[in-house]
Order: C-alpha cells, then structure tokens, then sequence
C-alpha cells in the first residue's frame, strides 16, 4: 500500500511538473514539501502496515 501511495504521488508530481513547464515555462506549484510529504506519507503508510499487519488481519477476521 505504501509503495503504490509513492509511485501514484510520484507520477502526479510529475504530471505537475511536466504541465507546469509546457504551460507556463516554470516550476508551478511543486516545492521541497510537497515532495517531502509524498515520501514521508508513503512510507509511515508501509511502516503501520508492517507493524500492524498482523493485529488487522486478526481483527478483520482474515488470520488463519
């Protein structure tokens, strides 16, 4: 889940930059946070389901 969090952000902040550049000649609306939140959310996303993958799935009633 963490993985495909950070390759769909990527391809859109990529999609910005490539628009942004085509349309206005410049970087628009993409800085150093936005990139550091795409990151850092993808990977607490896999970090908690690591963690926590187990207890869900239990929970869930899916465990074996």
């Amino acid at each position: 889940m963490g993985l495909t969090k950070n390759c769909f952000d990527l391809c859109s902040i990529t999609l910005t930059i490539l628009l942004g550049l085509l349309l206005t000649g410049h970087l628009v609306g993409i800085g150093l946070g936005t990139v550091l939140a795409v990151v850092g959310v993808g990977r607490v996303i896999a970090l908690f389901q690591h963690l926590a993958d187990k207890k869900i799935a239990r929970l869930s009633g899916m465990a074996a």
